[in-house]
């Protein structure tokens, strides 16, 4: 059974999940000047973001389909 946690950042109430293992809300937890991308144990990773919000090693590495998705929402 899942219960509702308080952010500590926001005061908002939300449902925890693998992207929220640090205990801020999902909003929350990304910060704006790092790559975008989440690893398995929840946290984002630490290098600053270069290209479409990822850093060059993690925008190398992901596939075509989700770049293309990336492409079509900005």
């Amino acid at each position: 059974m899942k219960y509702k946690r308080l952010c500590p950042r926001c005061k908002k109430y939300f449902f925890p999940n693998e992207l929220t293992k640090i205990g801020y809300c999902k909003e929350c937890s990304i910060s704006p000047n790092k790559c975008k991308l989440i690893n398995e144990l929840g946290y984002q990773c630490q290098n600053k973001k270069e290209l479409f919000g990822y850093c060059l090693y993690h925008f190398l590495t992901l596939p075509i389909n989700k770049l293309k998705e990336e492409a079509k929402r900005l």
